[in-house]
């Protein structure tokens, strides 16, 4: 699908396999008078079709630094390239157009919507990009059967247990392809049996379909999983 996208493109020393590139990333909020330093100095390199975490207890950056690579918020100082484009000055339209062509998103509370069924939820991504609607939903019945719910694609969020509303999540975050797909603690509201079978479904969508993705979480267990693993504490990368 095409790229078109308004924000600088740097015709830059990244190699071919360079997804992500963040150089001294800060993020700083204020909180009254006080200044919350979100994310301090963090620089790292993803690769394309990579399987990796950040870890990190609750508060030490993690959320924030997925938001930043998604192009929901900006760094306050620093250099991100993500595909080619720097988004550390992007306007907010460009931003949008970012987001909808290059970024998937996988949340811990799912984030479906409950008038939908589960076809729908998937192909809303395909519907922004216009895509007609047949086929989208097209498309969105092909990707739940890939993530094991093709008797289930009717059915309602309330209708399905966490684990299947993760795996209409994941469906719809990959259903356009996306350059990268952000998962924020995807396994956080699921028993263990449950966590179990969303991981392997997400490290099997890595490989079958070459996406990039980069999994936040505070379970230390999981790294072991993926190619690569960065930690977080107070907003800084730890060894």
């Amino acid at each position: 699908m095409s790229k078109q996208i308004q924000t600088k493109r740097v015709g830059s020393p990244l190699s071919p396999t360079t997804l992500v590139q963040a150089r001294d990333l800060s993020k700083h909020y204020h909180r009254g008078q006080e200044q919350v330093e979100a994310l301090s100095g963090v620089s790292f390199e993803l690769e394309t079709g990579r399987f990796a975490f950040v870890v990190g207890p609750s508060g030490s950056g993690k959320s924030t630094l997925l938001h930043l690579l998604g192009g929901i918020d900006r760094p306050t100082s620093g250099s991100l390239i993500v595909n080619g484009v720097s988004l550390a000055q992007a306007k907010e339209a460009a931003l949008a157009t970012f987001r909808r062509d290059n970024i998937g998103f996988i949340f811990q509370f799912y984030n479906l919507l409950p008038a939908l069924n589960a076809e729908e939820n998937v192909a809303l991504p395909l519907l922004a990009r216009g895509l007609s609607r047949r086929a989208a939903l097209e498309r969105a019945r092909q990707l739940l059967d890939q993530v094991g719910l093709a008797d289930r694609r009717q059915h309602k969020p309330a209708q399905l247990s966490g684990g299947e509303q993760q795996r209409v999540a994941i469906a719809r975050a990959v259903v356009g392809e996306p350059s990268l797909v952000l998962a924020d603690e995807p396994t956080g509201d699921l028993d263990k049996t449950a966590a179990q079978a969303i991981m392997a479904l997400m490290l099997d969508l890595n490989q079958r379909l070459s996406t990039t993705f980069l999994v936040a979480t505070h379970n230390e267990a999981l790294c072991s999983l993926g190619d690569q693993t960065w930690a977080l504490q107070n907003g800084r990368l730890v060894s």
